[in-house]
């Protein structure tokens, strides 16, 4: 067995069980929540607009001023976004990019200032124009169209920090993390299997060269 080839490549088996630790180990911190992954918080919608159009939600704290469209979606029957979060004193500027529609209150906390459009129930506004309200008090809003209530034209806006929250988008089952054994389950494991590589790439490194077939090993060719 030559001695330089030996430590050749039993450097670059260490060095591969290596970078596979490495990996490993890289997504286990990624499991655990590293680098700053994880879900976010937002607030807990009432069930009355699970069945909203729209494009969906945000988060729009630290504005004194948010426009949400009036006639948005695939259908034209949403609101844009369908789920606000805004800072109380926030004012909400309904733009109507569609005609025949409207915004009526549904639900708001008492002393909310959402009157919603002037007219009855079915009264449209036309497009180009828009509507404002300045919400001042903390809670949860939830309104709709008048006309189109029935297709899902619905919208919710929440109003300060006292509204209750949820965290979304985690990516998953929280790992498992025994007590007995100090520290979290799945590091354990990576540590274990980096060394169990080490070992046997070794062992087959060292087979390799003092039994196969080398020009350095006995009876080989010169």
């Amino acid at each position: 067995m030559n001695r330089r080839d030996f430590l050749r490549t039993a450097g670059g088996a260490a060095g591969g069980a290596s970078a596979v630790a490495a990996g490993a180990g890289t997504a286990a911190a990624q499991e655990h929540g590293g680098g700053g992954g994880g879900g976010s918080v937002q607030p807990v919608w009432p069930s009355y607009v699970s069945d909203a159009n729209g494009p969906g939600y945000e988060d729009l704290r630290g504005q004194s001023e948010v426009t949400i469209e009036v006639g948005v979606g695939s259908s034209g029957f949403g609101y844009g976004p369908t789920t606000t979060w805004i800072d109380p004193g926030t004012t909400v500027i309904f733009e109507f990019v569609e005609p025949s529609h409207n915004v009526k209150p549904n639900s708001q906390p008492d002393g909310g200032g959402l009157a919603g459009t002037e007219g009855g129930e079915f009264a449209t506004i036309p497009a180009g124009e828009t509507y404002e309200a300045t919400l001042e008090t903390n809670g949860m809003y939830t309104y709709y169209c008048g006309p189109h209530e029935g297709q899902g034209m619905k919208g919710a806006i929440a109003v300060g920090g006292d509204v209750e929250t949820e965290e979304v988008g985690g990516g998953g089952q929280t790992p498992l993390n025994p007590e007995h054994m100090g520290v979290p389950f799945h590091p354990h494991y990576v540590g274990i299997s980096t060394i169990v590589m080490m070992v046997v790439s070794l062992l087959f490194t060292f087979f390799l060269l003092k039994y196969g077939e080398s020009p350095n090993a006995k009876g080989g060719n010169n």
